[in-house]
């Protein structure tokens, strides 16, 4: 029969060569949180204690421990993240959420309060933007827009996890003419594709063979496409009082912020925790 230790020591041997020892734990205590039902700090005290059900138990943890091996990203293997409060479903038909995309989430929530507004979170994918703005600004209706089918279904689920209300809508972001609705939006919110190409290099495999690269890159000869399309959204969809928020390449920020000034007054670029440039809210359209 084996512990948690046991197990734990496992994980440390078999994903030593591809995970920092930082990163194992966060990996190992995330699916035994899954598996065991039990928070980090029970779960750190009982390290040395038989586990129920041990075999099936073990069972899980090994058939986890093969699937990381082989390089699949533990969160596709838990089947979940925490996302800004929220429990979010992930499979690989959509994107892995992020901690900027957190940052994103957290600026829109501090600049709201208990304003009522209405919201569309374009390239939606598992909805964890639009569902932790649900959720967080009690004054909001929030819609999102996707256009893959199986993406929206996991966002359905997300947001009946989540006790929230969204509407969302099946459409391509890169045929604006046919994205005219009758109400317009205070806020737009996105994160969408913009990763050039010839950056792949630089990413991690474990993106590459597990992520919709439909949903990460972007051609190198037009990067900014999603951002040009949002704007034109915004000039059909958006208020004159209101708001764009988007997450951007680093690398491509005072570029991305110019697109937004042909259309916008007030332009503020904005870095992350880790001090890069990954937002912009625009403000103020000025046609």
């Amino acid at each position: 029969m084996n512990s948690l230790g046991q197990i734990r020591e496992q994980f440390v041997q078999g994903l030593s060569s591809q995970y920092s020892p930082k990163e194992i734990d966060i990996i190992f205590y995330a699916l035994a949180e899954t598996y065991l039902h039990k928070d980090k700090s029970m779960l750190k005290l009982g390290l040395h204690e038989l586990l129920e059900e041990s075999e099936l138990k073990s069972l899980l943890f090994q058939n986890a421990l093969f699937q990381l091996m082989e390089g699949k990203p533990y969160q596709y293997v838990t089947g979940s993240v925490r996302f800004y409060g929220c429990d979010i479903l992930v499979t690989p038909d959509v994107l892995i959420p992020r901690p900027e995309t957190e940052e994103l989430t957290d600026w829109i929530v501090k600049d709201t309060g208990n304003e009522k507004v209405k919201i569309m979170d374009l390239c939606s994918g598992s909805a964890c933007i639009g569902i932790a703005l649900a959720k967080n600004l009690p004054n909001s209706v929030v819609s999102g827009l996707e256009l893959n089918e199986k993406a929206i279904e996991l966002a359905k689920k997300n947001a009946d996890i989540n006790q929230v209300q969204i509407d969302f809508f099946q459409a391509d972001l890169l045929n604006p003419e046919k994205l005219i609705f009758e109400s317009p939006f205070d806020i737009l919110v996105s994160n969408p594709p913009y990763i050039r190409e010839f950056e792949k290099a630089a990413v991690e495999d474990r993106v590459l063979k597990y992520e919709p690269s439909e949903a990460l890159f972007v051609p190198d000869e037009n990067p900014l496409i999603f951002y040009r399309e949002i704007i034109e959204f915004a000039r059909k969809n958006l208020k004159s009082t209101g708001k764009v928020y988007v997450e951007i390449n680093q690398e491509l920020g005072e570029k991305t912020k110019d697109l937004f000034l042909t259309c916008f007054d007030m332009v503020e670029l904005k870095q992350d925790l880790s001090g890069n440039f990954r937002m912009i809210k625009a403000e103020s359209m000025s046609g």
